[in-house]
């Protein structure tokens, strides 16, 4: 419970006497994973310093009482709010603190409509406190990571000639989940060919052929907690250009490893392989983010982009992943997993970077 007693703290300094964290269809799911151990779809948490509380209905009821110390309270009927609304007026408190980004409108309407408050957002408390990661959540992470990796390794001679994007992507979930994964982080991208140069693609009915490259983006989860790779590979000889491009985003991305830290801005970190990819006269083919934090969702704070001026904080986990793409012709991105520590970036991913042919 001593993430609860940060949260309450951090509460108290900004005058709100409790939280309510709304989870409908995975909403919040992650904020209430994490401040109260319940991984299921459909719950409404209230906390405050004396108290804290999960409501949810029959279907969840024996799972909450496995995953979590709160004080259970189960929905009967057909209005949950009036539910919530009850345990609100046990604990009567005056301002009341949402997660705005992650409730719609109509939710909050109902909620202000049902019972009278001060309604004050939290969304940045819990990004803080959700930013730096605990040594057992980085050990989660290191997981997620060992499986993605071994999954890949055992994936990889099935890359063949005429094989389709999509039967890769299937096999690759498969194995992860096969080696312990309780999911996947994201929605599996396999890309082959000039589809490469598309940054977000998703696995098509498209077959892999001869001299062309082939990009993985991919993520296991462990207890709850994410892992983001992507390796671009070439099957069959890459010509020169590829070669360049990919020798570019490898150079940028080995730079950023070498001399990120703790002491850098988000905007600084980014500018170290942003400006190698522009020397090398590809700046303009390179769109994204350097990178973004990992944890229970894959992407969270803190970025790593040309926006963020804020110094990257110790003990947070974030992607480096610089990649050029050429339309019409293909794409090459890598993706590392690290800690970031006052002096240094901890490398969490081992696979191998260099270019690598089938």
């Amino acid at each position: 419970m001593e993430r609860v007693k940060k949260f309450v703290e951090a509460l108290e300094k900004e005058n709100i006497d409790a939280a309510l964290i709304c989870n409908v269809e995975y909403s919040s799911r992650p904020t209430t994973m994490y401040l109260s151990g319940f991984t299921g779809s459909f719950s409404f948490l209230v906390i405050t310093k004396d108290s804290q509380f999960i409501v949810t209905d029959s279907r969840y009821f024996e799972q909450a009482k496995q995953q979590t110390k709160f004080t259970l309270v189960e929905h009967r009927g057909s209005n949950i709010y009036d539910t919530v609304v009850g345990v609100l007026e046990t604990i009567k408190p005056k301002v009341v603190g949402l997660e705005f980004s992650r409730i719609s409108h109509d939710m909050y309407l109902k909620l202000s409509e049902k019972y009278q408050a001060l309604y004050k957002p939290i969304d940045h408390i819990i990004e803080q406190m959700r930013m730096i990661k605990e040594p057992q959540e980085v050990e989660f992470i290191r997981k997620a990571i060992q499986i993605s990796e071994e999954a890949l390794l055992k994936v990889l001679p099935l890359v063949k000639e005429g094989v389709a994007e999509k039967d890769i992507a299937a096999e690759l979930e498969y194995q992860m989940k096969l080696l312990g994964a309780d999911g996947i982080a994201f929605e599996t991208i396999v890309i082959t060919g000039p589809r490469t140069a598309l940054p977000h693609g998703r696995a098509s009915e498209r077959r892999l052929r001869m001299n062309e490259p082939v990009l993985f983006d991919f993520g296991a989860k462990f207890n709850g907690y994410c892992a983001d790779i992507t390796r671009t590979f070439y099957f069959g000889k890459p010509d020169e250009e590829f070669v360049k491009v990919y020798n570019t985003v490898f150079e940028a991305q080995s730079l950023a490893l070498e001399k990120g830290s703790g002491r850098m801005t988000g905007k600084e970190l980014d500018s170290v392989a942003r400006t190698h990819i522009s020397s090398c006269g590809f700046g303009e083919y390179f769109g994204h983010g350097l990178g973004h934090g990992l944890g229970l969702e894959v992407h969270e704070a803190p970025r790593v982009n040309q926006s963020n001026e804020s110094i990257l904080p110790v003990g947070a986990v974030v992607t480096i992943e610089p990649g050029i793409y050429i339309e019409g012709k293909f794409g090459v991105r890598i993706e590392e997993d690290v800690v970031v520590h006052e002096d240094h970036l901890e490398r969490l991913t081992h696979l191998e970077r260099k270019l690598q042919m089938f």
